[in-house]
């Protein structure tokens, strides 16, 4: 295959920032090029060049914040990939124009999804309804502008929108007799003007998995390391995540309605909520939806 470039920009890089689990923390940032093809990530600065095979990289995202210079750091792509030698590496990359490096970052998911195989069960459940003699088929995926797409080997074309996601996770299901780790897609779909919450599972390679959940999460680190929220602006989050009405939040929380209309209006200007109606009904983005799985994750 002839190598194409895909992406060039300038930046900074870190690699190895930890082989097998042990951590450099004496490393530092050297500048160089960031280039992105179609087979090969490049790291290449002034006295080194590193070349990071697609086929190599096993999951991006997430922090490792080896020492006070990259913790400061507040924007930067993880790359978790094997090494020549058969080591599990993570490199480190960044860029002072935060829209190049997620540019760059989106176009690695889509080299690293694109036309993929995977294997998929749709729809598990529609309505809260388990939909019976639904079986596990072959599907190809493509991901492109917040959308994931999927063409089955029957001919069936799946359709997610990142924003209509509301659950995911990683769950152990049967998959033609085996019991496998699967992603767990629910979103909603619309069909005769009416919509409803249906139910997906995907199973493929690690690799692919993980990529796919970085995709659908937008990259944000654990709690969003790029955002400051105040402590009563999580338990906001955490309360609507959890089934409680926007209008049950003051009485819920104990806080003045003129209080939460102000959070609001901050969480819905940083792209956590979105605003359904007036009144101050809103709704979790993909974004918000983030930081609360993620919170609650981690807890």
């Amino acid at each position: 295959m002839k190598e194409v470039k895909v992406e060039d920009i300038i930046g900074r890089f870190i690699s190895p920032a930890a082989a097998d689990g042990k951590r450099f923390r004496d490393a530092k940032w050297l500048p160089g090029r960031l280039i992105l093809s179609n087979i090969n990530v490049w790291l290449i600065g002034k006295d080194r060049k590193k070349k990071i095979p697609l086929t190599s990289i096993i999951d991006i995202g997430g922090r490792l914040d080896l020492n006070m210079e990259v913790a400061h750091t507040p924007f930067y792509l993880l790359i978790k990939h094997s090494s020549p030698k058969n080591e599990n590496v993570v490199s480190l990359i960044t860029s002072s124009k935060r829209q190049e490096l997620e540019k760059f970052k989106l176009s690695l998911i889509e080299l690293l999804l694109n036309r993929k195989i995977v294997i998929v069960k749709y729809p598990v459940t529609k309505g809260g309804v388990v939909q019976k003699n639904v079986k596990w088929e072959k599907a190809q995926i493509a991901v492109k502008d917040n959308k994931i797409r999927l063409v089955t080997a029957s001919g069936r074309f799946i359709r997610v929108d990142l924003d209509k996601i509301q659950l995911v996770r990683r769950e152990d299901r049967d998959v033609n007799g085996e019991m496998k780790k699967v992603l767990d897609i629910q979103f909603s779909e619309i069909e005769d003007d009416m919509e409803f919450t249906v139910e997906a599972y995907i199973f493929a390679r690690d690799e692919i998995l993980n990529i796919l959940q970085q995709f659908i999460f937008g990259g944000f680190d654990k709690v969003a390391a790029d955002i400051e929220l105040s402590e009563m602006e999580k338990h906001i989050i955490m309360s609507l995540y959890t089934g409680v009405s926007p209008f049950e939040i003051p009485n819920f929380l104990g806080i003045d309605v003129d209080q939460v209309e102000e959070i609001y209006d901050r969480l819905i200007q940083l792209g956590v909520l979105k605003e359904v109606r007036k009144r101050k009904e809103v709704v979790l983005t993909t974004r918000g939806k983030n930081l609360a799985s993620e919170a609650l994750g981690s807890e």
